[in-house]
């Protein structure tokens, strides 16, 4: 029994001696391969931070200036917007109205302005601005227009009647003075007949063959004559006169029709511009009956949900979270990796919420970094604060649409380049040096 057990032990040993020989020399092998590559062969190192996605800039209230009655809600919470996106529509009579009320104040203004400049030249005929040169396309226009040309004709008539009386007058008193001429000659020649008789009667008297009465008589007649011939030349330079006024009259009431024309128009020019301020605020009263969108975002908040509701000046209709720039990363980096994170660094980001398979990561740039520690004030762990700008070109399969304030985010930034055994060796010279540091 004895042999036999020994026997058997020698046979298991000569059989398995060669299968443990190679057993060793292949796990000896594997471990000075496996130290080869741990001393060797370079791995990425990387700082790895947690984050999320936060917008650019603060959100964006949306007020009215002038406050209305709701007709129409065209967005809801949570709708995304673009800029100028109509939000919400107002009831536009009353802005309606005022600003139709302006318009036909302009057309008035503008008309009045054409046609006392037209008085003002002396123009015979009145070419107003058409409906069409406006182009304020309401109703009544036309006859406010119209109104002014029948002005122009009234006015133009009554000056010309005015100075057709006064020429009249002229033609009167020229006659007058016509007569009076003839009248003069009449009386001139006549005292040149009594002048005659008197010379004749004065020698008969002074020879005895005539009475003294008939002589004075003819002085007498001689006198009367004299007198109206005077008489005569008064009423002559009378008349003269008076067509001279008449004259000057006429002049003046071009002038005077002139200087209104220009006094009223210049009146008209200050209120046409007063009208005309008016109107373009009246036009962007009406145009801000439609409420936009300033900017591109999210509507996260929104005041009225109902139709015939009342806003009021300047009341906060809604709130909305800008998109239209890049959007950023808020991270959080452990104080000890602190000194591998710097401004400019390239990044790259996982979005966590999406799916981690089909979703590729995306490239950042780390843009600002906080110059001291910080603590969170649930959980009093200290770190450093970071800000990553996702950059504009995504890579395919992610759009902008994807990213949403407050995702969650994963953030690597490359460290640079360790081996294996470096890893492993690290924590344990740290600690040496530590034990070994004397106080």
């Amino acid at each position: 029994m004895t042999d036999r057990g020994f026997l058997w032990e020698k046979e298991i040993g000569r059989g398995t001696g060669m299968s443990a020989l190679a057993g060793y020399m292949a796990m000896a092998l594997f471990a000075a391969g496996f130290g080869y590559w741990a001393v060797t062969a370079p791995l990425a190192g990387a700082v790895v931070a947690s984050g999320v996605v936060a917008a650019p800039g603060r959100n964006v209230i949306v007020q009215h200036l002038d406050g209305g009655i709701i007709k129409n809600i065209l967005v809801r919470e949570g709708d995304r917007v673009r800029a100028g996106q109509p939000l919400i529509i107002l009831d536009r009579t009353i802005a309606e109205t005022q600003l139709h009320r302006l318009m036909k104040r302009t057309v008035t203004l503008a008309s009045s302005a054409v046609r006392l400049e037209a008085e003002r030249d002396g123009a015979a005929e009145l070419v107003l601005p058409s409906e069409a040169d406006f182009g304020f396309g309401i109703e009544g226009i036309g006859k406010l227009i119209a109104e002014q040309q029948k002005e122009f004709a009234a006015r133009l008539a009554r000056f010309r009647s005015e100075q057709d009386i006064l020429r009249q007058r002229v033609a009167a008193l020229k006659q007058t003075v016509t007569g009076f001429e003839a009248q003069k000659q009449a009386v001139r020649r006549q005292i040149a007949v009594v002048e005659g008789e008197l010379g004749r009667k004065k020698g008969l008297l002074d020879q005895g063959l005539a009475g003294r009465s008939d002589y004075t008589m003819l002085l007498r007649s001689e006198a009367d004559l004299i007198g109206q011939a005077g008489m005569i030349e008064a009423q002559i330079a009378s008349s003269t006169t008076q067509i001279m006024e008449a004259r000057e009259q006429i002049a003046r009431l071009a002038t005077q029709r002139v200087e209104r024309a220009v006094s009223e128009l210049t009146e008209v020019r200050a209120s046409l511009a007063d009208v005309e301020e008016q109107r373009r605020a009246g036009e962007a009263a009406l145009d801000r009956t439609v409420i936009r969108a300033p900017v591109d975002g999210i509507v996260v908040s929104a005041v009225h949900n109902a139709v015939n509701g009342v806003v009021k000046e300047g009341e906060k209709l809604m709130e909305i979270l800008p998109t239209a720039a890049a959007s950023v990363v808020d991270a959080r980096f452990r104080p000890q990796d602190i000194d591998a994170v710097h401004v400019g660094q390239h990044a790259r980001l996982r979005l966590s919420a999406l799916n981690m398979r089909k979703t590729p990561e995306v490239n950042g740039t780390v843009t600002l970094v906080s110059a001291d520690r910080l603590m969170d004030e649930a959980t009093r762990e200290p770190y450093y604060g970071a800000r990553l700008k996702i950059a504009e070109e995504l890579p395919k399969g992610v759009t902008a649409g994807q990213i949403y304030p407050g995702m969650p985010v994963e953030i690597f930034i490359k460290t640079g380049e360790r081996t294996f055994f470096d890893y492993l060796v690290r924590p344990l010279s740290d600690s040496f040096n530590r034990a070994f540091t004397e106080e």
